[in-house]
């Protein structure tokens, strides 16, 4: 505790600045491209999905997103992106330095954006399996974005769930949610594994940031069949 008290921050609290939303379609190309990458490593690394630890699995989807064969993307909604990075530090609402959301993705920054590296859609990574788990994601995931910790200056960002116990993310963060993490709303999506939520942010920021929630069910065949529905197959 005594070399807690003694650590200063290395940075100085951030403004209310808060930079441009990514569009629709660069969320969308995300999204797709997760579930591809989703797809393709249930197909070649089945047990890895099904009993790796969250960061071996994250590593393993960062590889898949970033692979090029013959100088193009094979994740190709993400042409316009740059490299995907996995667990890079990022500054929160009071200076600090050291926190590492997930997943990072940036297409080439709009004429509005004023830093780059505030700017991202910002993916957190957490398995779903069970109370315990559940409450990591909450814990460890939604609030360090409603407490600004994680994506501090953008008003969107998404949690990726690496489900193994069959749930939805509308059933249950419709429930869990309620009077917490200052979520003002929880929206179901156009398909079972996506929902949104909104969270009113506490000062110094005091602004909304909305989450989408993606649960990628473990297990190659109902990925397969989420891809064929949504079209997605390449």
């Amino acid at each position: 505790m005594v070399g807690l008290r003694k650590r200063t921050a290395l940075a100085s609290p951030i403004s209310a600045q808060v930079e441009p939303d990514l569009t629709e379609s660069h969320k969308q190309a995300v999204l797709t491209s997760l579930r591809w990458a989703w797809d393709e490593l249930s197909r070649t690394q089945l047990g890895l999905v099904e009993t790796a630890d969250e960061e071996t699995i994250t590593e393993g989807l960062e590889r898949l997103l970033n692979r090029r064969v013959r100088g193009k993307r094979s994740a190709h909604w993400l042409e316009s992106f740059d490299t995907v990075t996995r667990s890079s530090k990022v500054r929160t609402s009071d200076g600090r330095i050291e926190k590492q959301p997930d997943l990072h993705f940036r297409p080439i920054p709009y004429r509005r954006v004023q830093c780059a590296s505030d700017w991202a859609w910002f993916v957190e990574c957490k398995i779903v399996d069970g109370a315990k788990f559940l409450r990591l994601y909450r814990i460890e995931g939604i609030e360090r974005f409603f407490s600004s910790e994680y994506a501090a200056h953008m008003p969107s960002a998404a949690m990726l769930g690496y489900c193994r116990d069959g749930t939805t993310p509308f059933d249950v963060l419709s429930t869990e949610l309620r009077n917490a993490h200052g979520t003002t709303a929880v929206i179901a999506g156009s398909s079972t594994d996506i929902c949104s939520s909104s969270h009113l942010r506490a000062a110094p920021l005091s602004t909304t940031i909305d989450l989408t929630h993606l649960w990628l069910v473990c297990g190659a065949s109902r990925t397969r069949v989420q891809l064929t529905l949504f079209g997605f197959g390449s």
